[in-house]
């Protein structure tokens, strides 16, 4: 299993203090995959905008650079504008995880200076399938995430879509949820993730087969290592749940592993040497 380094260069990546911030409960897709679902409470659908605030005080404290927003669906919080607008203001790095069905409701503008990063499982299929995205001239990112159902034709399908279609600058590839392993530490609520080894096949043969001109950003997921970017053990996420719930790792989610306070680079990761969550970013030659 051979690394297509003939067809890529690595960018090196800078990892960034994050906060993921669940600004909502409400979703209009159930998805069996979500490793939110355990944390949701259906009667405290939005955060609201003096409770965003204190978060965001409290992160910049903290030594924060970088806010993802999920849910829930993020897009349906209905001051999600003013909520960005906040994030501008303090110059905060802003990524917003989405299923990608309500981009029609806002415009390009609404997302200046925000990544846009859309959640996909399939190229058709009824949950998350890029021919259910409405049209739309946002830049964006694909997130294709890998289950046992995914296949090399489905992922490459995909890939090619998103390039002729939309405005599509990468193509992350991660997993639903963790990566099987022998012990199933962190998530066991679920039979769709992907063992490890063949995840790493997959990704192997869809850079071998692909030859469009997107970034591809690989989840490393313990199987990939950068040539660029030294290993960091100790934890740059934490996560904020509606109402104060703080969860550190997003390994622990499910579990809900709720703490009182979170902190960035001081908690060693639990997982081994080097964060699972990291990514190694590749562009074609």
């Amino acid at each position: 299993m051979r690394f297509p380094w003939h067809k890529y260069s690595e960018i090196p990546s800078k990892r960034r203090n994050t906060l993921q911030v669940f600004i909502t409960d409400s979703c209009n897709l159930k998805c069996s995959g979500c490793f939110a679902k355990s944390a949701i409470e259906r009667n405290n659908p939005h955060m609201g905008i003096e409770e965003y605030k204190n978060v965001l005080s409290e992160f910049l404290k903290k030594g924060g650079k970088q806010i993802n927003l999920l849910g829930g669906e993020p897009l349906l919080h209905p001051n999600l504008r003013r909520i960005l607008h906040l994030n501008r203001e303090r110059k905060i790095k802003t990524t917003i995880y989405t299923n990608g069905y309500f981009m029609d409701r806002y415009s390009k503008e609404d997302f200046k200076d925000v990544k846009l990063r859309v959640s996909l499982y399939c190229e058709i299929g009824n949950i998350k399938s890029v021919r259910n995205l409405p049209k739309t001239d946002i830049p964006i990112e694909a997130c294709f995430m890998v289950s046992r159902k995914t296949s090399l034709e489905e992922m490459c399908k995909t890939a090619e879509h998103m390039e002729k279609n939309y405005d599509c600058r990468a193509f992350f590839i991660s997993s639903i949820r963790e990566l099987d392993n022998p012990r199933k530490e962190f998530f066991d609520d679920t039979e769709i993730t992907m063992n490890l080894l063949n995840y790493k096949e997959l990704v192997h043969e869809f850079l071998k087969m692909y030859n469009g001109k997107m970034e591809i950003h690989v989840s490393k997921r313990g199987v990939f290592e950068s040539t660029t970017t030294p290993a960091e053990n100790k934890c740059r996420f934490a996560n904020y749940l509606i109402g104060g719930k703080i969860i550190q790792c997003p390994y622990d989610v499910v579990n809900l592993k709720f703490q009182k306070d979170y902190e960035f680079e001081k908690r060693y990761c639990q997982q081994n040497n080097s964060c699972l969550m990291s990514k190694i970013i590749l562009k074609k030659k």
